[in-house]
């Protein structure tokens, strides 16, 4: 985790709310950190839109093209904990 939180460090530019950061942290472990630093919701976090970030979390439930429903079940869990972060 800490490799994973401190590649974030280096796109995450903004100081989000700790739930908003645990998930963002979980999401990023779960598909590279590469591709969470890419991704709209980084980009959403840089502009400290919170709530929008958090719910781009679902659009991540694919494996190579294939709908993933422990991906989903799992991106369900983190929207919900980030949502509580961004309110």
């Amino acid at each position: 985790m800490l490799r994973v939180e401190r590649a974030l460090e280096r796109c995450v530019k903004q100081q989000p709310p700790q739930k908003v950061y645990d998930a963002t942290v979980s999401f990023a472990f779960n598909v590279g950190t590469g591709n969470a630093c890419s991704s709209t919701l980084v980009k959403l976090l840089n502009q400290r839109r919170w709530a929008e970030a958090c719910r781009q979390l679902p659009r991540w439930v694919y494996v190579k093209g294939v709908f993933n429903q422990g991906l989903d079940n799992r991106r369900a869990r983190e929207m919900a904990w980030c949502l509580q972060g961004a309110n």
